[in-house]
């Protein structure tokens, strides 16, 4: 059986680094031999920034990153060519428009804490590719049925 492949925005990862109990940290953990997860360089360099400039008196969830990116087997992707991130912020801020385009271009399932990927044009787009937006508590809802 083909797993599934959830793409993970920022978000996932900077809330499962700040709970070990919420629905991010479950997913990075417990999930990983239903779904293939992956995200892009894009996004570890947002994290990095995060971590760099919002938690740097707590010098560990560098290395707890890289722990969880290691135990859930996080396939780490290439950023997507120019025009297609151009063709994403037709719908999306600039800023989303990598992690948006590289979604699109590899994963099922997109998971983000973000509202702004659930803006109805980008959801019924995203669909429209046969991509679904989800937060991680629709993922593991949807993997419990």
């Amino acid at each position: 059986m083909v797993k599934p492949v959830v793409f993970l925005d920022t978000s996932i990862f900077i809330a499962a680094l700040l709970s070990a109990k919420g629905g991010s940290f479950y997913i990075l953990n417990n999930l990983g031999e239903k779904v293939d997860l992956q995200t892009n360089e894009y996004v570890l360099k947002e994290i990095e920034d995060v971590l760099q400039n919002k938690f740097s008196h707590k010098s560990d969830m560098r290395t707890q990153l890289f722990l969880l990116l290691g135990t859930a087997d996080v396939n780490i992707l290439p950023n997507r060519p120019k025009p297609e991130i151009t063709e994403a912020k037709k719908y999306i801020s600039e800023k989303d428009a990598p992690i948006l385009a590289a979604a699109l271009a590899n994963s099922d399932y997109l998971l983000t804490l973000d509202n702004e990927f659930f803006g109805e044009k980008i959801v019924e787009m995203a669909e429209s590719k046969g991509l679904r937006i989800l937060k991680p508590k629709g993922l593991i809802e949807l993997l419990r049925q």
